[in-house]
């Protein structure tokens, strides 16, 4: 399941560039821009891919907790920028007496894959402009990871904030505080009369009677 994930997300982006490749020439081409018309259609379906690549996936992804969706688009934008990475260091081999068969098929298959990752975007450059649309495939791989991330790491913080508030040994601890900050007050608060002049004197033990013993004088007659 996970798997299918990350290949459908990864197939969709490349058959909606694929369209753009199919049914209408190319704008972005390596190393220089084709102008053409763009009609309200491409103009519509380019906001779409537009909006469902850098907010709608990404931010599911992030907060269903669906890694492989944000893999999948992580491994398209890869992809998408993998010929801007490596041709320009094959400018020497295919240059000059020392470029080969192999050298000049695979800068030709990479100059392809350019040019499809750049055709959904080329209609937004009426609004966006060549520079700012042109680097869009190349932060499709950043966005992806970026909000992912972000949404872990606020989910992170949020959990340990309401564990923290809903602890039951805080509670009690803060209830036994409160407790014995009442008893204390009211200890504080207690104090011992005092009586100004007045003298008490322990009781003392009455002496035997003498009756008790016998001995005792009668009462004359």
């Amino acid at each position: 399941m996970r798997r299918d994930y990350f290949i459908s997300v990864f197939l969709l982006c490349i058959c909606v560039s694929l369209f753009y490749v199919c049914f209408k020439p190319l704008y972005f081409v390596y190393g220089l821009i084709v102008p053409r018309e763009f009609n309200t259609f491409e103009t519509v379906m380019s906001w779409i891919y537009l909006i469902l690549i850098f907010a709608v996936l990404p931010v599911y992804a992030a907060y269903k907790k669906k890694f492989w969706i944000t893999a999948g688009l992580a491994a398209y934008g890869i992809l998408a920028a993998f010929p801007v990475w490596v041709l320009p260091g094959m400018a020497e081999s295919l240059s000059g007496g020392d470029a080969n068969i192999v050298s000049v098929i695979w800068a030709f298959l990479l100059r392809s894959l350019y040019g499809m990752a750049e055709a959904p975007f080329a209609p937004l450059t009426p609004v966006l402009g060549d520079g700012l649309t042109e680097v869009l495939p190349r932060r499709i791989m950043p966005a992806a990871i970026i909000i992912y991330v972000g949404f872990r790491v606020i989910r992170y913080y949020r959990n340990a904030y309401i564990a923290e508030q809903n602890d039951p040994l805080k509670s009690i601890d803060k209830t036994s505080m409160e407790s014995s900050g009442t008893v204390a007050g009211t200890v504080r608060k207690a104090s011992i009369p005092e009586f100004m002049g007045t003298v008490i004197s322990a009781p003392v033990p009455a002496a035997p009677s003498d009756r008790s013993s016998g001995n005792y004088d009668r009462p004359k007659e």
